[in-house]
């Protein structure tokens, strides 16, 4: 009798060990920053394309509005300025796989950056 409740909690065990490694494997990946191109939710004039190199640009109607560098801490990402706005600007970023939202974390100066970032959601491009 205690030999089928010891080989139905090893198998269990067994179970639950590959679904703890599947998930947190899913959950190392979804920590990444996404790059390639995001068009924006609210118009598709409007995207970002992020490179691996940490090099991002705007594109707004058709023309790149803006471009510059960027770093990635956790789930914060930083502008770290451009020419026409100097100083960084931080924000959390959330990737479901498709969509990719930020949200502005303390204070940025550049009212352009934080009217095209903050709060909005980018649907990634296949």
């Amino acid at each position: 009798m205690k030999q089928p409740k010891f080989a139905i909690l090893v198998t269990s065990l067994f179970l639950l060990t590959f679904v703890l490694a599947a998930c947190s494997s899913a959950s190392a990946k979804g920590s990444e920053f996404p790059t390639g191109t995001f068009v924006s939710k609210e118009s598709t004039s409007i995207s970002y394309t992020f490179n691996k190199d940490q090099t991002w640009q705007y594109y707004y109607y058709g023309g790149i509005g803006a471009e510059g560098k960027y770093s990635v801490k956790g789930n914060q990402w930083t502008e770290k300025g451009t020419k026409e706005c100097p100083f960084p600007g931080t924000y959390a970023w959330t990737f479901d796989g498709s969509n990719l939202t930020f949200k502005l974390v303390g204070e940025d100066k550049c009212e352009p950056r934080r009217e095209a970032t903050d709060g909005q959601t980018f649907v990634m491009q296949k």
